[in-house]
């Protein structure tokens, strides 16, 4: 399943599914500029990549089978591109969705090949629909649209796991529980996976940029350099958060550590308080018939003013000492 727009500037816009021979005439006329965007690959398809495109037999594959990273391969007469495109999901388990998109451009023709539908590509072929300039400038500049508007979709992303990154800092030194901990470690996975995904794009854009891609012509290639500063600057934007998160680890270990210190030495003060408390209770709990005070009507009392200064005294000492 396939779209195709194709545009000719003597004979304008043309929308329609074009079949094998519309395609082969575009292809022949360096003025035209043909866009093919597959949805599905089937065997119609694959004759048209290899038939028509003489797309290499990797490349194919490599349209047919997904990859794991991006990637750039510089061809005869096209380059393969693997980019990938990055949603939100708020409600899910993983809340980051990445889907693979791959592009081959020629010198006046773009092939994008993708399974899931994003609204990158949804508002770029509204443009094209309403005769957008994007593709007027030839499709090398058609595929600037479409990676910009994938990158662009990634701000939002990287915004949200920023004010996560916040939050979490501040229920940390706020009130830190087990589940904090877990916050931590699913914050961790997420922005180390955002960083894998968004550091070889940075790079493969960098391959772009050079100048030595015959198609895509100079005045275009200024554009690329846009979206690979954007890609460094969200690439420095995930760093900063991993940074943050793994510090987040040590500080919890350290704040837990410390509250578990804060107990210990309350609970050490009461023990090290009871001692002689329960040295005197102890002595007088004896049931010897001869021992002093037994009989005495201030006995009681008296004990129990001694242990009461006994505590009192423990006390200002431990004060003192710095040591409650």
């Amino acid at each position: 399943m396939y779209e195709t727009f194709l545009y000719h500037p003597q004979r304008g816009f043309n929308f329609d599914k074009l079949n094998s021979g519309e395609m082969r005439q575009a292809l022949a006329d360096p003025q035209s500029a043909l866009w093919i965007d597959l949805m599905s690959i089937e065997d119609e398809e694959i004759d048209i990549l290899t038939e028509i495109f003489a797309l290499h037999p990797l490349t194919v594959e490599d349209l047919i089978m997904a990859n794991a990273r991006p990637k750039v391969e510089n061809f005869k007469d096209y380059i393969f591109l693997v980019m990938f495109s990055m949603e939100y999901l708020e409600k899910e388990r993983t809340r980051v969705k990445t889907d693979e998109r791959d592009f081959c451009l020629g010198r006046n023709f773009l092939i994008t090949a993708h399974n899931s539908t994003t609204t990158a590509f949804a508002t770029n072929k509204e443009r094209v629909r309403k005769q957008s300039p994007i593709i007027k400038n030839g499709a090398d500049f058609l595929m600037y649209s479409l990676l910009d508007s994938l990158v662009d979709s990634y701000f939002p992303v990287i915004n949200e796991f920023d004010d996560m990154v916040d939050n979490m800092s501040d229920e940390l030194f706020r009130d830190p529980t087990s589940g904090t901990l877990k916050k931590i470690y699913s914050l961790k996975n997420e922005i180390m996976y955002l960083r894998r995904t968004i550091g070889p794009q940075a790079d493969v854009m960098s391959i772009i940029t050079r100048g030595d891609i015959p198609c895509i012509s100079s005045s275009n290639t200024v554009y690329f350099r846009n979206i690979y500063d954007n890609l460094v600057r969200l690439n420095d934007i995930v760093g900063t958060s991993r940074d943050i998160v793994t510090g987040a680890m040590e500080a919890y270990v350290s704040i837990v550590s410390n509250r578990l210190n804060e107990i210990m030495k309350t609970l050490t003060v009461i023990a090290t308080i009871m001692m002689p408390l329960t040295l005197i209770a102890s002595i007088y709990g004896m049931n010897f018939k001869h021992m002093p005070e037994l009989e005495s009507k201030l006995g009681y009392p008296a004990i129990i003013l001694i242990m009461g200064i006994i505590t009192i005294t423990m006390l200002a000492y431990f004060k003192r000492r710095k040591w409650l």
